[in-house]
């Protein structure tokens, strides 16, 4: 097999790849790239309905990418007054599984004394944020902060932890304190600003 032949299914290989994405961006991306490569193929095989054909598909990937990326996302906070809110429990059975991945010890019931939020992106929910003041003044425990599989771009937390923040600040609150086992969180928590301090994790908000 020459390296041309392996070339070609590489780019095949990239765009299958491209079409199992959930991400839209991932999706675009990975499917720019296939059909760049399978463009190329198809020039140097003098294959050139190939090379038209995926020349425009990665075209209008890129065009679509823009649009991706000059796209502002509006955000929105709902807070609730009790857990039991029928949109809340619909999310929390429709992602229990994942959100006890990250959060093992979450109870719903824990919520009743806790601030309740739901996180809107461009009128969808996408995320669940919940918190309870600690005794030492100025200081709250994140008790959830989940974001649905889908919508896992960093955006919803810059959101919550830059914009929000002066709420929070206007609440009182100094201080942001969670506590997790789960690496993939401790990894979220690193990026969005949390230092770690013994078997908990903080945010002081500037």
């Amino acid at each position: 097999m020459s390296l041309l032949e392996l070339f070609g299914y590489f780019a095949s290989v990239l765009i299958a790849v491209s079409l199992m994405m959930s991400n839209i961006k991932k999706l675009r991306w990975i499917n720019f790239f296939g059909a760049l490569a399978f463009s190329i193929y198809g020039y140097a095989i003098d294959a050139y309905p190939v090379f038209f054909l995926n020349g425009w598909i990665a075209i209008v990937n890129v065009y679509y990418l823009m649009r991706l990326y000059n796209f502002k996302d509006q955000f929105d906070l709902v807070r609730l007054q009790s857990v039991h809110t029928p949109l809340f429990t619909l999310l929390i059975s429709h992602y229990g599984s994942d959100i006890h991945q990250f959060f093992p010890q979450f109870d719903c019931e824990n919520l009743s004394d806790a601030v309740a939020l739901l996180i809107f992106r461009n009128m969808k929910p996408v995320g669940i944020f919940a918190y309870q003041q600690l005794a030492e003044k100025g200081k709250i425990e994140v008790l959830i902060d989940y974001v649905i599989p889908d919508e896992r771009d960093f955006k919803t937390a810059k959101f919550m932890f830059n914009r929000h923040s002066s709420q929070l600040k206007k609440e009182g609150v100094e201080l942001l304190i969670c506590k997790t086992s789960d690496k993939i969180h401790q990894r979220y928590l690193h990026k969005v600003g949390f230092i770690k301090q013994d078997n908990y994790y903080q945010l002081a908000l500037s």
